[in-house]
């Protein structure tokens, strides 16, 4: 009779402790924060600072770090001498962007695939779609004037939209739509004579909003980053564009506006196959531009040393001696003309000592965040079109 009590007593109090354990957890903690309460009020003055007092601490602990960070931006290389050991430094740079991503050096077995989209009375249409890394490529449109002979070995310009640039779609849906803009960096491309590579970039998602900064962490995890990862593509697809027979692989340019300039200055700086570069809406007093974004504004840009070593005029070092036109709008909203005027001596530095002073150009022109192509086409016809020699390392 006993054990049949006590056994379902006991049961009931092992269920009770199990479905009580929350209670007691509870209980726990409430009593910790009382005792500790209570020994605050209890305890000696020394140990019970104002929260004034705490935060003022934390603010001088703060400034202390920023001075620190503010000196470890120690004076970059200065141009001159980085253009004088053009390859170590594209070296630093590699590590410092963490380029080439991984898996970009395995040979691919997939190959080339190409999309005859369309043509109308300025250009025929191709798509490509070239394989990078694991599951990536890289896609864009392939561009070839009318006026060209099929079988004319034409030189390439590559040619990088910033954010919303890319020209609209037509009624049909199915070309690019091409129109007379500062912004349509393939009209006047086209005008003059050019293939031209429109690649896509990875700057929006199906709503609208900008994810580039989520990529941003997630590629600093896996050991290499965004900028990275872009360039890699456009490396790749000029691999599988100088093989074409249609393509003149001695004579590319690439030019930029925005985000597609701060791609052109880096990537021309890494592959020498370019042989011309002309930047727009980009080049400025990097510092001051992203100390004026700051917390996270332009967060692919805040890579290892890019405030150290990599100011817009080193990397630009790097594309000397090819010629280099930038471009800056004198009434541009986001990069502010007073920048770029105070930085571009530096590079022209650089090729004045290397006794090509005339292969730079710093023009600005009456405009906002813009572009004008055809200041840019006539930089490239003059440094690319009377022969591959023109432009030469």
């Amino acid at each position: 009779m006993r054990a049949r009590f006590w056994i379902p007593l006991v049961l009931l109090l092992l269920a009770w402790s199990y479905f009580a354990r929350p209670v007691y957890d509870f209980a726990w903690v409430a009593a910790g924060r009382l005792w500790d309460m209570a020994g605050a009020r209890i305890g000696s003055p020394t140990l019970r600072p104002s929260r004034e007092a705490e935060v003022g601490r934390s603010l001088a602990q703060g400034e202390e770090i920023a001075g620190y960070l503010r000196g470890l931006r120690r004076a970059a290389p200065d141009a001159l001498t980085v253009a004088g050991a053009p390859e170590a430094a594209r070296e630093q740079l590699r590590r410092s962007l963490r380029y080439p991503p991984p898996g970009f050096d395995t040979p691919s077995t997939e190959a080339v695939v190409e999309t005859l989209v369309g043509e109308d009375e300025f250009a025929t249409y191709r798509e490509l779609k070239v394989p990078v890394l694991p599951g990536v490529y890289a896609t864009g449109m392939y561009l070839r004037p009318k006026t060209a002979d099929p079988a004319q070995k034409l030189p390439l310009v590559i040619s990088a939209h910033g954010r919303g640039g890319m020209p609209s779609e037509t009624a049909d849906g199915k070309l690019p739509g091409l129109r007379k803009s500062r912004r349509d960096l393939a009209w006047d491309a086209l005008k003059h004579g050019y293939a031209v590579w429109l690649p896509v970039y990875v700057h929006y998602n199906q709503n609208g909003s900008d994810f580039r900064d989520r990529l941003t962490a997630r590629a600093w995890q896996a050991g290499t980053s965004l900028p990275a990862i872009e360039i890699a593509k456009t490396v790749k697809v000029l691999d599988a564009l100088l093989k074409r027979p249609d393509i003149d692989a001695g004579r590319v340019a690439m030019m930029g506006h925005s985000y597609g300039g701060f791609y052109t200055l880096y990537t021309t700086a890494l592959d020498p196959r370019i042989r011309v570069a002309v930047v727009a809406a980009y080049f400025n007093d990097r510092e001051a531009v992203l100390d004026g974004s700051e917390p996270t504004g332009f967060l692919d840009w805040r890579f290892p040393d890019s405030l150290t070593l990599w100011r817009d005029p080193s990397v630009a070092a790097l594309v000397a001696p090819r010629p280099l036109l930038i471009e800056a709008g004198n009434q541009d909203q986001l990069f502010p003309i007073a920048g770029a005027r105070k930085v571009a001596p530096e590079v022209e530095r650089v090729y004045q000592r290397l006794g090509v002073a005339d292969r730079f150009e710093f023009r600005e022109f009456v405009a906002r965040h813009d572009f004008d192509g055809e200041a840019a086409m006539n930089f490239i016809d003059l440094h690319l079109k009377p022969s591959p020699r023109g432009a030469r390392e």
